[in-house]
């Protein structure tokens, strides 16, 4: 009975071992998402670092090793796994978005402007004029003072902007709102009721601009041919 108890806490021990010092890329990746989810930013890059070093060509990793670095207002350290990230998935519908989101915040921290006017417009370029893209230059135009780029770039979010897509007609609202122009700001939601007349953040907005939302309400939006 005694052997094999000693056999059965020598196969655990074995275990134990086994798990804490061969872990892979995954394991890292899972501690690195439980440490940032309990905001323990110093932990959770450590984690990320251990998996982006057991396995480089892990993008989630190199992503959130980016992030949690922002979020440590650490933007220098946070460019290259960023950069990484985006060479290993620069045409996911899901991932490219977000790390391009978190890429374009890293050059802004850094205040190398040129290179994030660069950035975006390569973004845009490379997803041949994608919404998405369009939005996130539009804010950083808003960001650096730019408001004739601002209000061009969400003109042409709107335009590239899917089927049913009411985001860039919020997003021009609060443009019009930032600037004290309660009329456009009417109108560009107006266009977005026409979009989707049961989005409840577009009627949620035209009521707070005292407009009670109905069919008289939606107005088609123009689609001019390609703004310049």
């Amino acid at each position: 009975m005694m052997k094999l108890k000693t056999a059965v806490l020598t196969l655990g021990l074995v275990g134990v071992v086994a798990l804490t010092g061969c872990k892979n890329n995954v394991v890292y990746r899972e501690l690195g998402y439980d440490s940032y989810r309990e905001r323990d930013y110093i932990t959770a890059a450590e984690h990320f670092q251990a998996a982006v070093d057991k396995k480089p060509s892990d993008y989630r990793s190199q992503y959130y090793l980016g992030v949690t670095m922002l979020q440590l207002d650490k933007p220098i350290p946070a460019q290259t796994p960023l950069e990484q990230a985006l060479a290993l998935r620069p045409d996911d519908p899901e991932w490219t978005p977000r790390i391009a989101d978190s890429l374009a915040e890293a050059y802004f921290q850094q205040e190398r402007y040129e290179t994030l006017y660069g950035f975006l417009d390569n973004m845009i370029q490379n997803y041949n004029q994608s919404s998405v893209d369009f939005l996130r230059k539009a804010k950083y135009m808003g960001l650096l003072g730019d408001a004739d780029g601002q209000k061009t770039a969400l003109q042409k979010a709107a335009y590239f902007a899917p089927e049913g897509d009411t985001t860039p007609y919020l997003a021009i609202a609060d443009f019009y709102i930032s600037v004290n122009d309660t009329p456009n700001a009417i109108q560009a939601l107006r266009y977005g009721y026409y979009v989707d007349s049961t989005s409840d953040e577009v009627k949620d907005r035209l009521r707070g601009l005292g407009i009670v939302p109905g069919p008289t309400i939606a107005d088609a939006p123009p689609k001019p041919e390609l703004i310049d």
